[in-house]
C-alpha cells in the first residue's frame, strides 16, 4: 500500500509541476508523465532493496561498509534520479540547478516512509 501511495505522490508531484510551473518542469504528455513516475518508483524500489541487503548483511560483516555509503546515496539519490530522467527520457526536461533541489525537496516531504507496526503483545 505505501509503494502505490508513494507512486500517486510522485505522478502528483509531477503532474502539478509540469501544469503550474512549466518553466521549470516540462513533461510532453501523460504518456511521459506515466513512464516518468514508474521509472522514479521502480529506481527507488531497486534502491529500497539494495539497502535492505545491506542491513541484513550487517550480520556478516559486510553490511557495516555498504550500509553508511546506501545511506549517503540517498541524500544525492532523487537528485540523480531526476537528472537521469532529463537526460534518458524524451518528453521530460527539468530546468535549472534549484528546480532539482526544490523537487528533491517536495519528493521527500510527501512521499511516505512509513514503518510496519509490530504488534508485541
Amino acid at each position: 500500500m505505501r509503494n502505490i501511495l508513494n507512486l500517486l505522490v510522485t505522478f502528483l508531484v509531477f503532474w502539478s509541476g509540469s501544469h503550474y510551473f512549466n518553466q521549470y518542469i516540462s513533461i510532453s504528455d501523460t504518456k511521459t508523465l506515466i513512464l516518468a513516475t514508474v521509472l522514479m518508483f521502480i529506481i527507488s524500489f531497486i534502491y529500497g532493496l539494495l539497502l535492505t541487503v545491506s542491513m541484513i548483511s550487517i550480520v556478516i560483516g559486510i553490511g557495516c561498509l555498504t550500509t553508511p555509503l546506501l545511506v549517503l546515496a540517498s541524500l544525492v539519490l532523487t537528485p540523480i534520479k531526476l537528472w537521469l530522467l532529463d537526460k534518458y527520457l524524451t518528453g521530460f526536461e527539468v530546468h535549472g540547478f534549484w528546480t532539482y533541489v526544490i523537487l528533491t525537496i517536495i519528493l521527500s516531504i510527501f512521499t511516505v516512509k512509513v514503518k510496519s507496526k509490530t504488534n508485541k503483545g
